[in-house]
């Protein structure tokens, strides 16, 4: 096993420092593609990963979920049903001589399927996205069994916001969970606490800020070499605008298949190093928009924490529900991990220069399915008397750098919800 890990570093590294290599058989094809990673490609196994403290037993959980994978909306299909027209001249380049891309790169892309759901501005998530929630369901019946053999109506939620896509998931999580005595509450119409929104004034004030970081980034070299690169390896006769980089962007990422472990054909017209600049493009919109670049950010993170924090109180009294399970959009869960000081950098992300050590990055906190759990443990100690821990997770592992390996005392959650 170790030698396999060592082959699997040695050709990443080896990857990312030539820009000439096959993409189909890279062995290591970079993966993190910011809110739009496919769940299986970056999550854990709550089966595994489950903390098990001693002397305690799981009474209540607490879940906000995103979405799973969805079809593009309309002005990102309509891009990349665009873009699409591009393989006429990456093949015409190939057969000209013109192109550095492999002859099993272009193969591929010469046979990928047009899917036409992929561009009809479907809402709703896509076969993969009911399979990843579906599964998850089945994986946390696996890991709480006894939470799960107990839930009824009365002692549940599960809720999505408004949304055929959002409203599909929370179904096929129930559905994996299998549970058939609950009910799944329709979606809030107006002001929704899982979904919380700013004025039109605040967003138009940090929209424009967020403006101007991304015009700086677009024109470093570190972006500009981007789309030279793809020129070099496809070797078209077009002009590439920044527009026409996003929808392949896209294409990469909306065809890539987490379930399957196929990685999309489109991908192999960037090098790694292309995918972890667009990748920090996509960081940058994130931190402007919903992370600590915003500054309401941590107040709108605060307000499902709130529900997180008021459900358990009265589980401890005796009255709370033993499952709560919200699904929303990925901008709360960064909301939450803002509000929480989670994946925070010494310094706050610009489109001056960027770092690739960061801390905030979109391809592990908010890709579609992505979710954040919250298991509160009720404990035994010497004098007799119930205690109370929590134990939170993302994605299905253990959040360590949150209290003590993970697990906070019930006087150190009431420090971070309040």
């Amino acid at each position: 096993m170790k030698i396999i890990s060592l082959h699997l570093l040695l050709c990443c590294l080896v990857n990312s420092v030539i820009s000439y290599y096959c993409y189909w058989n890279t062995g290591c094809p970079y993966k993190y593609l910011s809110s739009e990673t496919p769940y299986n490609l970056v999550r854990g196994d709550i089966r595994d990963s489950v903390v098990k403290l001693e002397g305690c037993e799981p009474v209540s959980i607490w879940g906000i979920f995103r979405h799973g994978k969805r079809y593009p909306d309309s002005s990102t299909s309509r891009a990349m049903k665009e873009a699409v027209s591009l393989r006429e001249y990456i093949f015409s380049s190939y057969e000209k001589g013109h192109s550095s891309l492999c002859a099993q790169d272009v193969e591929n892309l010469r046979i990928w399927e047009f899917d036409g759901k992929m561009f009809e501005n479907k809402e709703d998530i896509t076969d993969e996205g009911r399979k990843e929630m579906l599964f998850l369901g089945k994986r946390l019946r696996e890991a709480f069994p006894d939470i799960l053999n107990d839930v009824q109506a009365r002692s549940s939620t599960f809720r999505s916001a408004k949304g055929p896509w959002l409203e599909n998931s929370i179904k096929e999580f129930v559905k994996g969970l299998g549970l058939k005595n609950v009910a799944i509450d329709k979606p809030k119409t107006g002001y929704d606490d899982i979904a919380p929104s700013v004025t039109g004034e605040k967003s138009e004030q940090n929209n424009l800020t967020l403006d101007v970081e991304l015009v700086k980034y677009l024109n470093t070299s570190d972006y500009l070499v981007v789309k030279d690169r793809i020129h070099r390896r496809t070797g078209i006769d077009y002009v590439l605008t920044d527009d026409n980089v996003t929808a392949l962007y896209n294409l990469c990422r909306y065809t890539w298949s987490g379930i399957d472990g196929k990685a999309s054909p489109w991908c192999a017209l960037f090098t790694k190093d292309d995918l972890q600049v667009l990748e920090y493009e996509e960081d940058l919109r994130h931190f402007y928009s919903n992370g600590y670049g915003f500054p309401f950010s941590a107040l709108l993170g605060g307000v499902p924490l709130a529900d997180l924090f008021g459900n358990f109180e009265k589980v401890k009294l005796g009255e709370g529900k033993k499952f709560v399970s919200y699904v929303t959009y990925a901008e709360t869960l960064e909301q939450i991990y803002t509000a929480l000081g989670l994946f925070k950098d010494s310094s706050p992300l610009t489109g001056t220069k960027r770092d690739p050590d960061r801390k905030w990055r979109t391809s592990v906190m908010s890709v579609f399915s992505g979710n954040f759990l919250a298991v509160l443990h009720r404990c035994k100690r010497e004098n007799q008397e119930d205690d109370y821990s929590v134990v939170f997770y993302m994605n299905e592992e253990p959040i360590r750098s949150l209290c003590g390996d993970g697990v906070c005392s019930w006087q150190e959650l009431k420090s971070k919800t309040n």
